[in-house]
């Protein structure tokens, strides 16, 4: 059994790369791939940490909104700011934006509706929902207005949120952020077989829960441009989040909706919110010129591209990301 669970693994890697363009390999291994994952087991019980080893200072907090509790992380003083993670994200990805920017500004980390340590209730996991979460997560913390910073899912939730409940925002920050129409512009291998693979029935549920640490590695690298920083322990953290019972689900779901996006994006050139928009020049997922067509789309918005950097320049570049930041925001 163990040789088996290792030939499926090596299938979808080899998917996940590109090496086959069509999705006939992985569905004649459908059948292998459901009696591995019934060996498996089920998924490990929600359980929420009291600190994270990666910043201990950190203070974690509860807000309880209709669908369920959300997890974040707040800290410092100041203009409130709300840092919103991409698809798959959690609270971790802001790791090198948290003290910084909270000697300025009171920072809030959620944990989106369904990804992270926040609940994973069985909804439809559409825009309109992560965007009502948000707006519910603002009035459940006495936020009346802040700054939003999204990466990819998360700044494409951040434009519609803003487009949707502008009062309820002072300025956008978008870091790589997913575009009003998302499926073709995605350019990665990994993040491109799974939609091609998002309205199959069960495969795309048992291609998150079968996911490994090597596999889940690979799909990192696709993130960045130093492969240096994709670590064993933040790879660790981020295996351990995926097995929590629900997450197969949730991203499945979150595909399957992803293009409903485009409802809100027709009224991008209408957006006057104060808008920058940071892009890392080697970006595997979306590349430069999806954040180009972001500038010409929302106007008077700025295009800052970060040299050396993939899909998540707050991370590979965390000093001139902050500095970027904390600029337009004003200190």
């Amino acid at each position: 059994m163990v040789l088996e669970a290792e030939a499926v693994e090596g299938e979808v890697m080899r998917l996940q790369r590109g090496r086959q363009a069509r999705g006939v390999g992985f569905v004649r291994l459908a059948p292998c791939v459901a009696l591995t994952a019934l060996l498996i087991g089920c998924g490990q019980p929600l359980v929420r940490p009291t600190a994270f080893e990666w910043n201990p200072a950190l203070d974690l907090k509860t807000a309880q909104i209709k669908e369920g509790t959300l997890l974040y992380a707040m800290a410092g003083e100041g203009p409130p700011v709300i840092l919103l993670h991409g698809f798959g994200g959690q609270i971790w990805v802001w790791e090198k934006q948290a003290s910084e920017l909270s000697r300025h500004h009171r920072l809030y980390i959620p944990d989106l509706l369904g990804y992270g340590y926040s609940d994973r209730p069985k909804v439809d996991y559409s825009p309109a929902l992560f965007i009502d979460s948000i707006k519910q997560f603002m009035d459940q913390t006495g936020i009346e207005r802040a700054s939003l910073v999204g990466n990819s899912m998360g700044g494409g939730l951040a434009w519609a949120f803003a487009l949707r409940h502008p009062d309820r925002v002072e300025k956008l920050i978008l870091i790589d952020s997913v575009p009003p129409d998302v499926v073709p512009a995605v350019r990665n291998p990994s993040f491109r077989w799974f939609l091609a693979i998002r309205n199959l029935p069960a495969l795309p549920y048992l291609a998150v829960r079968l996911t490994t640490r090597g596999m889940l590695r690979e799909t990192l690298k696709e993130m960045v441009f130093d492969d240096r920083v994709i670590t064993d322990p933040v790879v660790e953290r981020q295996y351990q989040i995926g097995r929590i019972e629900g997450t197969a689900r949730v991203m499945t779901s979150t595909a399957r909706h992803v293009e409903e996006v485009k409802r809100y994006g027709t009224g991008l050139s209408t957006l006057s919110t104060p808008t920058l928009i940071i892009w890392g020049d080697q970006d595997e997922v979306f590349p430069v010129t999806v954040g180009e067509d972001l500038r010409a789309l929302i106007k008077g918005s700025k295009l800052l591209v970060i040299k050396g950097s993939g899909h998540m320049p707050m991370w590979e570049h965390p000093d001139e990301t902050n500095r970027a930041i904390l600029e337009f925001l004003g200190r």
